[in-house]
């Protein structure tokens, strides 16, 4: 499998400022204010996970001139717009560019830097596949994922106060759900690991390390995916250990999630903080019964 993990999402935003707002009253901890070195962009990083480790990137445009001449046009077009691409965990990123170019999918890669000329990993956007609908990117670090897991443990990156456990899974609509599942076994290399059927819909799951990428695609004609756009879903699902504990905690501080209720997965119980309380987000969060 070329793939090893659902690294991260990003988030690009006009203000970090106002972003982070809604994620530290929630009682999370984000990383301090960091620039990246020549691409003109600005991050703060919501980590959560035990080892197998997911990050949510809020993305701001320090410099609009600079992040256009490195190529960041999608950041600024999809600004304040939820998430604007998934970044996948792979190892032998350059092995990886030549196994896409074999079948068809030209890039790069580039390398991204810290304010303080720092090498942060190796990235390449994957853009323009028809049967997914929306942007991919390929992430490598120099570093183990145990070497980055212990480092950001001991920078406190997990010192959240609202109980979240790890990422369950992201999610995907499309119209060609039979194309984009052979997008990923075919050339991403990871094979189906289950389905399921919800009210209108099939829900094609892909297991990445500990988390599940869902292919949602409509199951006939009278399905109600058919109204809505493809692409990917701006919403995160994560474990929490007692969902009406999390929902009574983020209604105390101002957020509405609703009733926890059943969720299309069996054996799962969900509610939601809205996107529009998250800077764009939506935050499911998912307890198992």
């Amino acid at each position: 499998m070329l793939v090893t993990s659902l690294d991260h999402v990003v988030v690009p935003v006009s203000s970090l400022a106002d972003a982070s707002s809604p994620y530290e009253k929630l009682g999370l901890a984000l990383t301090p204010q960091a620039a990246h070195q020549g691409i003109g962009t600005e991050n703060r990083a919501l980590f959560v996970g035990s080892g197998d480790d997911f990050y949510i990137e809020l993305l701001g445009i320090r410099d609009r001139a600079e992040a256009e001449r490195a190529g960041r046009t999608l950041y600024i077009e999809k600004m304040n717009g939820g998430i604007a691409r998934l970044m996948l965990g792979v190892i032998g990123i350059h092995d990886v560019v030549a196994q896409l170019a074999k079948r068809g999918i030209a890039t790069e890669v580039g390398q991204v830097f810290g304010g303080d000329g720092r090498k942060i990993c190796d990235v390449a956007p994957v853009d323009g596949v028809e049967a997914l609908g929306f942007a991919l990117g390929l992430v490598e670090y120099g570093e183990s994922a145990a070497e980055r897991h212990a480092r950001r443990v001991a920078a406190g990156r997990f010192a959240h106060k609202f109980p979240l456990k790890r990422l369950d899974h992201l999610a995907a609509i499309t119209p060609y759900i039979e194309a984009a599942t052979r997008f990923w076994t075919d050339v991403l290399e990871v094979p189906v690991f289950g389905e399921v059927r919800g009210p209108g819909m099939i829900i094609r799951q892909m297991k990445v390390g500990d988390a599940i990428f869902e292919l949602l695609g409509p199951d006939g004609p009278e399905s109600r995916l058919h109204s809505r756009p493809a692409g990917i879903i701006s919403m995160c699902a994560f474990e929490v250990p007692n969902l009406d504990q999390a929902v009574s905690a983020a209604r105390e501080l101002g957020f509405t999630p609703n009733d926890p209720a059943n969720g299309v997965l069996p054996g799962t119980r969900v509610a939601t903080i809205p996107a529009s309380e998250m800077s764009g987000v939506g935050m499911q969060l998912l307890e198992y019964v």
